[in-house]
């Protein structure tokens, strides 16, 4: 299959899921600035340094997961041809090494973080998508770490970025346990003993409403702690918890094999939402001082 050099590019962009990446960028954002109102050249690094951390982490997890796309998603880049598994591994390792590089310049802790969780994704990709719950763990630590990684390079962690990295954890490991069920023709037929395959899609949905009830109380916790004001309110609270209720229900209902692709979405406009009004809040609270 000929591919142009457009189409190539294009096939570079997806494999890297850039609306992920961008997910990332604001998780930085959201540590540093409840940690911090200054605005300096580290902060353009703590925006840089996760995104290409995670889009080398989506190319090697393409990579090891071409099998199992071919079935799930035959759409994905290497399935349909447009990027070969070696163009994929380089890929890799050209954002991992770029984002660990310049980590370096932020501090030895900060570098410390990069350098584990590139290794991490590669780890996960290979030997950990399989064992379960850990692999699921170890992504969503990645997910939350990017909120931890802005607040650190701040150089103030804080109680209340904490909490939103607990809230990040895991509203990301209840989709996880989703995504498995969403994966389980592909990984059952590749023998990858995945959560869902493990134990079956009903308790998997389950556990997964137990997960998203819990992140419903860690959200109310930073507004009952009196650490947040109205921005945080209107969108973490208001606005992102209804479409993570309706999620937890579907969780528990019998056609959940079927819809666990928009039951992920679901949890994922959660996500932003509860995102967004985390940073949301000390940019409008300075404002108005």
């Amino acid at each position: 299959m000929e591919v142009t050099l457009m189409g190539k590019l294009r096939a570079y962009m997806e494999l890297s899921r850039p609306k992920n990446a961008l997910m990332s960028v604001l998780g930085a954002l959201t540590g540093w600035v409840n940690s911090t109102g200054a605005l300096d050249w580290r902060l353009l690094l703590t925006c840089a340094i996760p995104p290409l951390i995670l889009m080398a982490g989506n190319a090697v997890n393409d990579y090891f997961d071409a099998e199992v796309d071919a079935i799930n998603k035959p759409h994905r880049p290497i399935p349909a041809g447009k990027i070969s598994r070696r163009e994929a591994m380089n890929l890799y390792v050209a954002f991992s090494m770029i984002g660990v590089a310049l980590s370096s310049l932020l501090g030895a802790l900060e570098f410390l973080i990069a350098a584990i969780f590139s290794s991490a994704w590669y780890i996960y990709a290979r030997w950990l998508k399989g064992t379960g719950i850990p692999g699921n763990i170890l992504v969503s630590l990645g997910v939350a770490f990017t909120l931890i990684f802005g607040s650190l390079a701040a150089g103030n962690p804080t109680i209340k970025v904490i909490l939103f990295s607990s809230i990040a954890f895991t509203s990301n490991l209840a989709r996880e346990f989703v995504k498995t069920i969403e994966d389980l023709p592909g990984d059952r037929a590749q023998g990858i003993r995945t959560l869902a395959v493990r134990i079956g899609v009903r308790r998997t949905g389950f556990l997964a409403s137990i997960t998203l009830s819990a992140v419903m109380i860690l959200t109310l916790i930073p507004a009952l702690m009196g650490l947040v004001g109205l921005p945080y309110i209107l969108l973490s609270v208001i606005s992102s918890l209804p479409p993570l209720t309706l999620a937890a229900i579907r969780c528990c209902q019998d056609d959940l094999e079927r819809r666990a692709g928009s039951v992920s979405s679901l949890i994922k406009v959660s996500m932003f939402l509860g995102l967004l009004g985390m940073l949301a809040d000390p940019i409008v609270n300075a404002w108005r001082v």
